[in-house]
């Protein structure tokens, strides 16, 4: 038995070992993708996506290099020279094909994973270049050195504008560039080309530089588009969808495939929340209680909702909520969740209470459209109003009103009496 256990345990050793490598390799990818700084998901993906839309560059970079190798074959006739070009010609085909594919799948799936090929094509690329560059400096040929050192900046000039959006990755390639190319110039026995050695490192530290700057732009100009869909799709108060966000989300979640007739599930069941006792919160305690108030109860509704499920604010203090795919009884669980959560105090204002009416509509029965769904949703409400507040009504069953708190009014404080005058 001892035995077995003995074996299991190596056995599971070395298929975790497989694991962790691949682990700490992705790690590795994820850092030297990533910029100085962490950031958002949804700006760094748009940054790894933005490297696709460069082929043209990539184009231009594929053609200089293969220019530096035929003119070092042409020039030294030398067998390296020669596997320099084929390599070239099977490399830079390959980056060119790798990168039109992922263009191609980034237009069809803006969300889909980016894939890591054409980086590693174009690390083994500039290690390419490096070498034979390298091998130029070696061949004490002046005019194929010049070529290559004027190639090299060209090609350092195209990184730092075509990475700036993975900065490691883009320094990584300059450094692989530059720094072989100013080793071999300063051991060279051509009288005075050291000079262009020691002016390399400079060179490559400038162009670093002018890397991490243009990575500055593009982030600040990629926080301010993000910022300016935030406040066009947001509220600013609450941070909740908006109206105009509201009707993208509605043509999102009614799309696809219907539940069949048999189902028990909604294809969306749509919630009208409208505040009780909102007014008189605002006219006592002043508007910053009352922006306070609606703050605290977009937390509580979206505490209260699933993690599926969206919360909107369409204005003043109405609220819309989405839930794709539920049951009538799982939505009648959450409307109770909502109205007992928003009836609670305030530790802010205690004496500052608020109620909850909730009209329910769902898709298909009480319609197929946003509009329907949200007219009948609204009627609802008002029916849960006039039942009492602090209630919500399924659209249909108005009869059926479920009051779980009352009214919320009855929190406020009564008005003081004028003081007479003697």
């Amino acid at each position: 038995m001892a035995i077995v256990v003995g074996q299991a345990s190596t056995v599971s050793a070395s298929a975790g070992q497989p694991q962790r490598h691949r682990l700490s390799f992705q790690a590795g990818v994820d850092w030297l993708l990533a910029g100085p700084r962490p950031q958002p998901d949804d700006i760094h993906n748009e940054f790894l996506q933005q490297r696709t839309n460069k082929t043209r560059t990539l184009v231009v970079a594929v053609a200089a290099s293969l220019l530096i190798a035929s003119l070092s074959a042409a020039l030294t006739g030398a067998a390296w020279a020669y596997a320099w070009v084929l390599a070239e010609i099977v490399l830079g085909g390959t980056r060119i094909c790798l990168m039109m594919r992922a263009l191609a799948k980034a237009r069809r799936d803006r969300r889909a994973p980016v894939n890591v090929a054409p980086v590693w094509a174009g690390l083994s690329s500039v290690v390419l270049i490096s070498a034979g560059c390298y091998q130029c400096v070696a061949s004490g040929i002046m005019p194929l050195i010049l070529m290559a050192g004027i190639g090299l900046a060209n090609l350092v000039g195209g990184i730092a504008s075509r990475n700036a959006a993975t900065p490691r990755y883009g320094i990584l390639l300059i450094c692989i560039l530059t720094l072989p190319f100013a080793v071999a110039t300063m051991l060279s026995p051509v009288p005075f080309l050291f000079v262009i050695g020691l002016q390399t490192p400079v060179y490559t530290v400038g162009m670093i530089f002018l890397l991490l700057e243009n990575h500055k732009i593009l982030l600040d100009l990629h926080h301010s588009e993000r910022n300016n869909r935030m406040m066009a799709h947001h509220d600013l108060l609450t941070g909740l969808p908006n109206r105009a966000l509201n009707q993208k989300l509605f043509v999102e979640m009614l799309d696809g495939p219907w539940p069949d007739a048999a189902s028990a599930s909604s294809k969306l069941t749509v919630f009208c929340v409208d505040l009780d006792g909102f007014k008189g919160v605002n006219d006592r305690f002043g508007h910053a209680t009352g922006d306070a108030v609606l703050v605290a109860v977009a937390k509580r509704l979206c505490a209260s909702v699933r993690d599926g499920d969206v919360v909107c604010r369409i204005g003043g203090d109405e609220f819309v909520i989405l839930l794709p795919d539920i049951t009538e009884d799982e939505a009648a669980a959450v409307a109770r969740r909502i109205v007992a959560r928003v009836a609670e105090p305030f530790e802010f204002a205690p004496v500052a209470r608020v109620g909850a009416s909730i009209g329910l509509a769902s898709a298909p029965r009480d319609g197929v459209t946003a509009d329907e769904l949200l007219s009948a949703a609204d009627r609802a409400m008002y029916d849960a109003k006039r039942g009492g507040k602090g209630a919500f009504v399924i659209h249909g069953n108005a009869a059926d009103a479920v009051t779980l708190v009352p009214d919320a009014t009855a929190f406020l404080p009564a008005p003081k009496a004028p003081a007479l005058a003697c």
